[in-house]
Formats: structure tokens, sequence, C-alpha cells
């Protein structure tokens, strides 16, 4: 009788093992700027042509090509990551600059790091509230780039109980949407990311402000534009240039 062999899944699962209990030695001991910075650079390999989650930055520029936009101006609430699915970081190669809004100060580290003088930031909320402090709700995340931070108790709250992630409650300056607008003045493209609330966000908006040629924004809720979001651009002289994935994008008439 033969003796019995081990079957390869077991050298398999005890790899997994290892490599679970290596990954658990290495968060213990890297310091935690370490593991931002290695969150950092991560971001990095993603991505060659696009840089946007949905291929929302090649529409954007083409656009503006069409409307012989070169090196213009920027401005993205809610930033994330200054290459990693993001919006501005295509603009930000062709030589626009901008300003970066988000409520972590370490994530904004990285944007100056990143893109240098090219861009100014912001540690803030951006809200439709007028006061002058506001809760928001950070995701206990390994690094820093948590792409679901967010002003919303009810988003926090749904993000928590799907993914079976805890969050802390923290306090941040508050900019009310026009008063930030009023600060930064007439830029050529709004790209708003603020995990659900962005839609109300923008009906408090008054873009005569800052008279953006393209507004951008996430509306997780709905893959399709409704009819009362499309007419309340029209009204603005603003038409639904591009849909992609849960992103509205709309531009001037």
């Amino acid at each position: 009788m033969q003796g019995s062999q081990k079957a390869p899944s077991d050298d398999i699962n005890k790899l997994k093992k290892y490599l679970k209990l290596l990954k658990s030695i290495i968060n213990f001991i890297l310091p935690r700027k370490i593991i931002n910075f290695l969150a950092f650079i991560y971001g990095y390999k993603f991505f060659k042509i696009s840089y946007s989650q949905f291929g929302e930055d090649l529409i954007i520029l083409k656009y503006l090509q069409y409307k012989k936009i070169t090196k213009g101006i920027y401005l993205d609430i809610g930033a994330f990551h200054p290459r990693w699915i993001s919006n501005t970081h295509l603009l930000h190669k062709l030589g626009f600059k901008g300003w970066c809004v988000d409520l972590d100060e370490e994530k904004l580290k990285y944007f100056k790091l990143a893109r240098g003088n090219k861009v100014k930031t912001i540690c803030a909320s951006v809200s439709a509230s007028k006061k002058k402090y506001l809760n928001f709700y950070k995701f206990k995340r390994k690094h820093q780039f948590s792409e679901i931070d967010t002003l919303s108790y009810e988003f926090a709250n749904k993000i928590k109980k799907k993914w079976k992630i805890n969050f802390e409650i923290k306090k941040i300056k508050n900019y009310y949407i026009n008063d930030l607008f009023f600060k930064i003045g007439k830029i050529n493209v709004l790209n708003i990311d603020v995990e659900g609330l962005d839609y109300k966000l923008i009906k408090h908006a008054n873009f005569e402000i800052i008279n953006p040629d393209i507004i951008i924004f996430e509306d997780a809720r709905n893959y399709f534009a409704s009819k009362a979001i499309i007419n309340f651009f029209n009204k603005m002289k603003y038409i639904l240039l591009f849909q992609s994935g849960p992103s509205k994008c709309f531009a001037k008439k």
C-alpha cells in the first residue's frame, strides 16, 4: 500500500497563512507614515492613458481641446489621490494649475509632493452648511488613502454595514460652497466627489462666481442623469456632455 501524498492545496493553504502572517508583521513593524507612503506609490501602478476611474478625463480633455482651453485652472473637491482614480491628474500633466480640497491633511501633503507649485491645497469640508466646523466620518483603514470618508452619517453607516469597516467621528473646518468659490475665483474645470452629498452641494452652488466650462460630479445613486438634474443645469445654460459610471459631466452650451 502506497503512502498518502500531500494534496497541492495543502501547500497553497500553508503559503497563504505564511503570507498573511508576513503581512501582519509588516503592518506591525512599519510606521504609519511609511504605510501611507507605500499606499501613495501603489496608486502610481494604475492607468497609463486615463487616470480617471471610468475614463472621464479623456472626454474632458477632448472638450477642452475643442474649446481651445489650454493650461487652465481646475478645482477638485474631494481630491483623494494625485494620480490614482483622479479626474485632474491628466490636466496637471498638460500644464493646468489648480486647487485640491480634501478632508485629510495627510493626503494633501502628497498632492504637494506630486504636483509641486502647480497646486494649492485646502484641508476642509465643503458643504451646503454655513457652520464653521462640521463632523466628518473617517474610516479606519490601514493607509491614509480612503476613498469613502464622508460628511454624511447615512452614507458612512451604509458603508460600515456593507464593508464591515468602522469609522471615527472628527471635526473639521467647513467652507460654505459659495464662500469657497469667492476665495478661488474663475476656473475651467470643477470636479466634485464628496461621497453621497454631491447633488445636495451642487443645488446650493452659485456657478456664476467661478464660471466653470465643465462641471463633473459623482451620483452613485443614479447611473443615468435624472430629468431634474438635466433641467437644473439647462437653466444655467449647461448641457449634459457625458455620463460614465456614476459620473455626470455638464458643459457650457
